[in-house]
């Protein structure tokens, strides 16, 4: 799905309107040199993932928006560690705004989303773990023989 330039362009105004205001001061300079086109693509993301207005994102529109489009852009590593506290910024500034209802809860839930920000950022795939015990060669077999694992299913 695609936004319309309207749309477009109302995110980028709610975005230039924050990077212009004091909230951002509390950012290091990298951070709010790369705040414009975070935000943007975070909240353009967000619209897109239920096809709705940026007025009404809600915590599953976040959730995609940051863990499978921001994290995919290429930004230096401590950029990435803030990325998920500026989106909470942004979103609770839209709330004070009058722009976005719920932006402080929306903001906290996105904060929560931060370490598995960063694992995705780093691109390195969680690791798979087994749902039970490894079956060892002289524990009963899991057919229900009653014999040894290394006298029935084993070599199969």
């Amino acid at each position: 799905m695609s936004l319309g330039p309207y749309v477009r362009e109302q995110i980028e105004n709610w975005v230039g309107d924050f990077c212009n205001d004091d909230a951002i001061l509390q950012f290091t300079a990298a951070v709010t040199q790369a705040a414009a086109p975070v935000l943007t693509e975070f909240l353009a993301a967000a619209c897109e993932a239920r096809d709705l207005p940026p007025g009404e994102i809600e915590e599953p529109d976040a959730r995609s928006a940051l863990l499978e489009r921001v994290a995919r852009l290429r930004l230096p590593e401590p950029v990435h560690a803030q990325v998920p506290s500026l989106c909470a910024a942004f979103t609770t500034f839209l709330e004070e705004q009058g722009r976005l209802g719920g932006g402080r809860a929306l903001g906290a839930f996105i904060r929560a989303l931060g370490p598995a920000y960063i694992r995705q950022a780093q691109g390195k795939p969680e690791p798979i773990q087994r749902p039970g015990s490894r079956i060892g060669r002289n524990d009963p077999c899991p057919c229900g023989s009653g014999r040894k694992y290394k006298k029935c299913c084993m070599n199969e």
